[in-house]
């Protein structure tokens, strides 16, 4: 059943695809012809290559994203104070103290984050991300680092 359904939804995806080219009619779409399916699969084969546990906010599905940046986000975790307190204190990383820590940094990160993505318009903001086409991806570290 799910291969059914995602061989439908490719066979959506491209009959779209075919229709909506450039100089497609009804002729054309009905012919297949080579400049449509040509279009077609330059919108096939550019996509972002994400990892999903990489998703700081935002969007997290890689079809859905249209403007992401990326940020350092280990050097914006060891800058919270929770981190510094965690580093200096010598609290133990598994202790409950140490686990408590952690995760306020990682939601210090995170909230700064969504801010600086929501006030820049962007869709979602990444540890790592990249294009197959390999456009460059905004670096927003600085920016996150000013709100935290």
């Amino acid at each position: 059943m799910k291969n059914r359904y995602r061989l439908t939804s490719i066979a959506l995806f491209l009959t779209a695809c075919i229709a909506s080219a450039p100089g497609a009619s009804a002729r054309s779409l009905s012919a297949h012809s080579p400049n449509a399916l040509a279009w077609c699969s330059v919108e096939l084969t550019a996509k972002w290559i994400v990892d999903r546990a990489d998703n700081i906010c935002g969007l997290d599905d890689p079809r859905m994203l249209s403007r992401p940046a990326k940020l350092d986000y280990d050097s914006l975790l060891a800058a919270t104070p929770e981190m510094k307190k965690l580093r200096d204190d010598k609290v133990e990383p598994n202790s409950s103290e140490g686990i408590q820590l952690r995760q306020k940094a990682v939601d210090r990160v995170r909230n700064a984050a969504d801010k600086v993505r929501q006030s820049e318009g962007h869709c979602s903001i990444w540890k790592t991300i990249r294009h197959s086409d390999a456009r460059t991806i905004p670096d927003v570290t600085d920016l996150v680092r000013a709100q935290m």
